[in-house]
């Protein structure tokens, strides 16, 4: 499905393809890497102790800091009494900690935990374990492109969140 891209952006030489082209070829590129990346950490901590469904909470805890045990439940799709079973799987495994809200003694707050952060920093070690001998095939030439290129992203990117904050502000 080609992307809507703004023509005046699109500053390609003649003979180049055209923008929404490159643009669709770079993504399929970065939807390859990092889904082959994401797969094969996968693999390797799910042949451990947690599963699909504890590094997704991980994951949303990790991003979204502290959550109550409804509105985990909310984001993960089933009902409190579901998440309590695998809060408390996860909280035997040493991954997550529960505690009691101060302001209410019946709201209870979920966060990740000193060892499941340990998670996290070993995915991302090995991660960049593996892409740092990946990368060391590349000439410097083609990493220094590279590396202007992710930039570019990172701007257009910050750009962009900005851009969807502003709008948000304007409807609310």
């Amino acid at each position: 499905m080609p992307l809507n891209v703004n023509p005046s952006l699109n500053s390609d030489p003649p003979g180049d393809p055209p923008h929404d082209d490159t643009v669709n070829a770079v993504l399929t590129e970065l939807n390859q890497i990092s889904f082959r990346d994401f797969q094969g950490a996968f693999k390797r901590f799910h042949e451990g102790t947690l599963s699909i469904v504890h590094l997704n909470l991980l994951m949303l805890l990790r991003f979204n800091g502290p959550l109550t045990m409804s509105h985990l439940a909310e984001m993960l799709d089933v009902s409190v009494a579901s998440a309590t079973g695998i809060v408390d799987r996860m909280e035997k495994k040493g991954v997550i900690e529960r505690r009691r809200s101060d302001e209410d003694r019946r709201v209870v707050v979920v966060s990740v935990s000193d060892k499941g952060e340990q998670v996290f920093t070993a995915m991302q070690a090995e991660r960049q374990s593996h892409m740092a001998r990946m990368l060391s095939s590349i000439s410097d030439r083609d990493l220094r492109a590279l590396l202007t290129g992710l930039r570019a992203v990172r701007e257009a990117r910050d750009k962009w969140i900005e851009q969807v904050a502003q709008e948000e502000g304007k409807q609310a």
